[in-house]
């Protein structure tokens, strides 16, 4: 079952060969890009952080979900 509600996401790692394992360097990134599109805190509605083990070592990734109209869809 279907209400319609759907969200927006981004997913950001660093690049491969240059900080890859950096996971503050990514944390910073990700509020970078989320002032640029105006996400606000109240409309995060999930924000994973995985890791993923390569040949060349640790890599980080971070992926967020937010709903403009979240603040709106808890009002219905």
């Amino acid at each position: 079952m279907s209400n319609g509600y759907s969200c927006e996401h981004f997913s950001l790692s660093n690049p491969e060969n240059d900080g890859a394992d950096d996971l503050p360097r990514l944390l910073r990134r990700v509020a970078d890009v989320m002032e640029e599109y105006g996400i606000r805190p109240m409309d995060i509605l999930d924000l994973t952080v995985s890791q993923e083990i390569t040949a060349e070592g640790l890599r980080w990734s971070v992926t967020v979900y937010w709903s403009p109209d979240a603040e709106d869809e808890s009002d219905r």
